[in-house]
């Protein structure tokens, strides 16, 4: 009879413990973060340096959260871009809202707010943009209509590595420009094939893809087999690697200070 009692007891264990993880697992999906560092090189010198973190909460009908901090510390410029972008999880990464701040060591910090809006119109689904602008005491506000398929600069980082590798082109779309206040039609995104090119002082055959659009240089990205982003160059001059934030360069200007002082 004891024995009978001690395997019960072990049994009900062994049930709560089963209980207890599912019970866990009923509580939502996971946040699922990435952390990326990219070293920025203008005309073949080391400039400054792009963070970008990316949060998934695993819910399709949660909007995921793109956060950029760009760094520009060279001789001939000297700026820090934050960016904050929910998205919609969908082919676009539609946004859904947008925050910027540029700072620059002897100028107020400027913050651009982007809120993006469905508006049914006569059976239509159109997007609005609603645009506020902060400088100092100076406000602007201002509204605009979105088309569809726009996606961000920042945002297309992330939604390149998405795309299959199959010559030819792969998507059309409109691109914002957040820093201009700016939505420049028809860009496309073509795929290239392979291309052997140096990657920190190691020969490697990566896939390449081309933006073309207006507005903007040409701007290239190469990703690796398993469809990871190790480099972007736009026009000539602007370079980005994949990085390390221990190898992340460190800026000459002391940022916390500047922006304490403003």
């Amino acid at each position: 009879m004891r024995k009978i009692k001690v395997l019960l007891a072990a049994v009900l264990v062994v049930l709560a413990v089963v209980f207890s993880i599912g019970h866990g697992k009923v509580r939502g999906p996971k946040t699922v973060v990435t952390d990326r560092w990219f070293v920025i090189r203008i005309k073949g010198q080391t400039a400054g340096y792009l963070h970008a973190v990316r949060k998934a909460s695993g819910d399709a009908s949660a909007p995921i959260l793109l956060e950029q901090e760009s760094l520009i510390d060279s001789k001939d410029d000297k700026v820090r871009l934050s960016v904050q972008t929910y998205c919609e999880d969908d082919h676009y990464y539609s946004p859904v809202k947008a925050t910027a701040q540029i700072r620059q060591p002897d100028e107020k910090t400027a913050t651009i707010e982007a809120v993006m809006e469905k508006k049914t119109q006569y059976g239509c689904c159109k997007r609005q943009m609603r645009l506020v602008y902060r400088t100092g005491d100076k406000k602007y506000e201002l509204d605009k209509e979105l088309p569809e398929h726009t996606v961000t600069e920042f945002s297309l980082m992330e939604l390149i590595e998405r795309f299959p590798f199959i010559e030819g082109p792969i998507v059309e779309f409109n691109f914002l420009d957040i820093n201009k206040i700016k939505v420049r039609k028809r860009h496309k995104i073509a795929y290239l094939g392979l291309e052997k090119i140096q990657i920190k002082g190691q020969e490697r055959a990566l896939h390449k893809f081309e933006q073309k659009g207006s507005g903007i240089k040409q701007v290239h990205y190469w990703l690796d087999d398993n469809h990871q982003l190790l480099r972007i160059l736009r026009g000539k001059k602007e370079e980005l690697l994949l990085s390390s934030r221990a190898e992340a360069w460190k800026p000459t200007v002391d940022w916390s200070r500047a922006s304490k002082e403003q």
